[in-house]
């Protein structure tokens, strides 16, 4: 069997994008050739089973070009291939439904969101199988929805000997592009009070701006670590590449992910794997932690009293050094949201669908 992925970018060292390079690597595994398509190709492929094609936006061409690239793209790949698997953007589906029907491929798409607009709901409608993360996400009632997790490379995000030393100084990460639904201004009035209450911690806001108008919450952010007086202990690291986030993850403690329930974010299996402490306030994430760790992990979305309060509650039990309380947020990880199974999980329902074609 021989796919096409269609995506927003190829690029290797894409902060946002580029940790999904690894699932078209795998998928390499399963199956023949891997076709990309993507809105704009910034690296060449290192997989010798996989041809990448641009739609053009990297250089710069406008809608009509790009339109016309994708559907010249199109034609010249499906003669060659048995199914297309669409990544995030349902308009890239509906799109696609057409010559797919003509080339006899299946369709299929990831979608991980939780806004279920007119565009979303039209491309499950007209996919073979839609597919995502958890619960909390792609809200439809179709029977063409499966829930299949996320996947983490677990020999990529592993729990280093050193994690287990005590430092003087706590590290906490709040990762996720700088937008107001990622919570940073909660994470940084938190780590505010407590450094006021004599506790010794750094803040690494790490993620960078994908819309420009969000500048204006960057600068807010700045301003508001400069007037609760921790400037110098709260470090905006922009943007970083997939490969180095381990790096960070390694020299941290605590992860404080102050987002709003709906679907999870990868980031706290990452930090589960990697014997990081998660602290969430999305309800879909409550139900991964162990039960004896629940109340210690989970706190209301937008309560800022209660995340200082099992912060503080964290930091004084040093539950990063507790061996048998990482292990476990680990366990939960390799054994239900490692990559291999994920890719496998995405696998069998490609197979499974082009199967009966035959």
């Amino acid at each position: 069997m021989n796919i096409l992925i269609i995506t927003q970018k190829y690029d290797l060292d894409d902060s946002n994008l580029g940790a999904f390079n690894i699932w078209w690597d795998k998928l390499t595994g399963k199956f023949g050739k891997v076709f990309i398509l993507a809105l704009e190709k910034h690296s060449e492929a290192q997989n010798p089973n996989i041809e990448v094609f641009s739609m053009g936006k990297e250089k710069g061409l406008g809608k009509i070009g790009r339109l016309y690239n994708f559907y010249k793209n199109l034609f010249k790949i499906l003669p060659h291939t048995d199914l297309i698997f669409v990544h995030m953007i349902p308009l890239y589906l509906i799109l696609a439904w057409l010559p797919a029907k003509i080339f006899k491929n299946k369709i299929v798409m990831w979608y991980a969101g939780v806004t279920m607009n007119n565009w979303v709901q039209v491309a499950v409608c007209l996919s073979d199988k839609s597919l995502t993360s958890q619960e909390g996400a792609l809200r439809t009632k179709s029977s063409k929805r499966i829930v299949i997790g996320h996947g983490i490379d677990v020999n990529k995000f592993k729990i280093k000997n050193e994690k287990f030393k005590i430092n003087d100084e706590i590290t906490i990460l709040s990762i996720g592009r700088i937008t107001p639904s990622k919570g940073h201004d909660l994470a940084i009035k938190a780590v505010a009070k407590l450094i006021k209450n004599g506790y010794d911690l750094k803040l690494k806001i790490i993620g960078g701006i994908i819309q420009s108008y969000h500048q204006d919450y960057l600068n807010k952010l700045k301003k508001m670590a400069g007037e609760l007086d921790i400037e110098d202990k709260v470090e905006f690291t922009g943007s970083v590449n997939y490969d180095r986030m381990p790096e960070y993850y390694n020299r941290a403690q605590i992860l404080i992910d102050a987002v709003p329930s709906g679907g999870f974010d990868k980031v706290i299996l990452e930090a589960m794997a990697s014997g990081v402490v998660p602290l969430s306030s999305n309800k879909y994430v409550e139900s991964v932690f162990p039960a004896r760790l629940r109340d210690e992990l989970f706190f209301e979305n937008g309560d800022e009293a209660e995340l200082i309060r099992k912060l503080k509650s964290i930091i004084d039990k040093k539950l990063w050094l507790d061996k048998s309380a990482m292990g476990e947020l680990r366990n939960i990880v390799e054994n239900n949201y490692s990559l291999n199974n994920f890719i496998n999980k995405i696998s069998s329902v490609f197979n499974k669908l082009v199967s009966k074609n035959g």
